[in-house]
This record gives C-alpha cells, structure tokens and sequence, in this order.
C-alpha cells in the first residue's frame, strides 16, 4: 500500500476543491509539521533540478483544524513547496476535515510524514556539491520518526540505530561516503578561509580566533 492510500485509510477525505490561484491561497504549514518543512527546504536547495511535476495531477492533502482558520499541511510538503517554486496556478485541494488530532493519530503522521521523506530523498537527484551533510543529518535526526531511521537502518544492513549515519544519507542518496566526507572537507576549508580573511581585517575576529575563551562585546566590534 503506498503513502496516500494508507493516509486515505487512516482519514478519508471530506471534499475536493480546487484553487485557482495557489499563491494566493490561505494554507501554511501545520506546527507539527515545521521541522520537516526544514528538512525538505534543506534538501530543495540541493536538488539537480526541479521536481518533474508534469504528468501529475495538481493535488494536495490538506487539513482543516479547529486551530487555525484556513487549510494547514502535514504531509506532501515536497508538493507544496513545488507548485510555489513552479508557479502553478490551479491545484486541487483533497480536504481532511480533522478538529483536532488525538497523540496516536499525531504519531500516525509524523511516521507517515518520516517515511515520505525518506521516499523523497531517495527518488530525487541531487548535486552533492552544494548539500551540506552534517546539516542535513542534524535535520533527519532532530525531525524524524525514530521508528523510521530504525526501521531503514534495518533494511540497509546497517546496526539498528534511531539516527541517520552519514552512511547511510550516502546510501539514500546513490553516492559514497567518501563524497559526502569530502564535502564536509570542503566546507570546514571555506569556513576557515573566511575567517582568516577576516580575521585580516579585524581585530575583534583576530582576538576570538587567536582566544576562544575571549569575551565579545559591543565596545570591541566597534573598535576593530
């Protein structure tokens, strides 16, 4: 059973409706469902291209709460982003009509929501040379499900960990770990470059480098 139809199971949609104007619409991102917003945003700056949203059709699951007086989204945020990156102007909106959410029914989601993400990742092509990998294991372990980073470590032969290794993100994204390890490289070597640089300039930056139990205060970043 895929995602959607275990989602459809779990709560049956109460109408359909479509938009016209999807930039305009009043429908943000449930509370609940921020930190995977943050993971899928992570992840987007990295994409090789965008998502091939051509031959689907323009729907997207969204929730009705007591909560808030538009529509929020939990799940399909990969979709939500897309239609506003794309400009696509009329999306059909597969309404949940929910008051309020019970803890399994929550649980429910964000192991729904974890397990989407994972998918995501793992069907999308992206440039390792811009992805930053410790930020992006922070994110997935921080946001995800446990359940789900034990059930995939599982499945990759991997120790049965409730955390993302690196890998295993070299695994989900078809690269080595040697990739990802370089890149860390590369960005701690940028980091220290502009530091030095301006450190060069500043005597503020050049006393914080040079002491790290240094006090930073407003007196000194005025004088360098």
């Amino acid at each position: 059973m895929d995602l959607t139809s275990e989602l459809l199971l779990k709560f049956p949609a109460t109408r359909i409706s479509t938009l016209k104007n999807f930039k305009k619409s009043r429908i943000i991102i449930h509370p609940r469902a921020y930190g995977f917003n943050l993971c899928y945003l992570n992840m987007f700056k990295s994409l090789a291209a965008d998502l091939d949203i051509s031959n689907r059709i323009k729907e997207l699951h969204v929730w009705k709460t007591s909560e808030f007086d538009g529509y929020t989204i939990l799940n399909n945020i990969q979709l939500y982003i897309s239609y506003l990156k794309q400009d696509i102007k009329e999306v059909s909106l597969v309404i949940h009509q929910q008051p309020n959410f019970s803890d399994e029914e929550l649980a429910f989601l964000i192991e729904l929501c974890s397990r989407e993400f994972i998918q995501f990742i793992k069907t999308s092509k992206f440039d390792i040379r811009s992805l930053n990998p410790r930020k992006t294991l922070h994110l997935i372990n921080t946001h995800l499900s446990r359940q789900t980073l034990l059930t995939i470590n599982k499945e990759s032969s991997l120790k049965p960990h409730h955390q993302m290794s690196l890998e295993l993100l070299a695994q989900l994204l078809s690269c080595s770990r040697n990739q990802l390890n370089q890149r860390i490289k590369n960005i701690n070597q940028q980091r220290t470059h502009i530091i030095n640089e301006l450190s060069l300039n500043s005597r503020c930056v050049k006393e914080l480098v040079d002491h790290s139990d240094s006090c930073l205060s407003t007196e000194k970043i005025w004088r360098s």
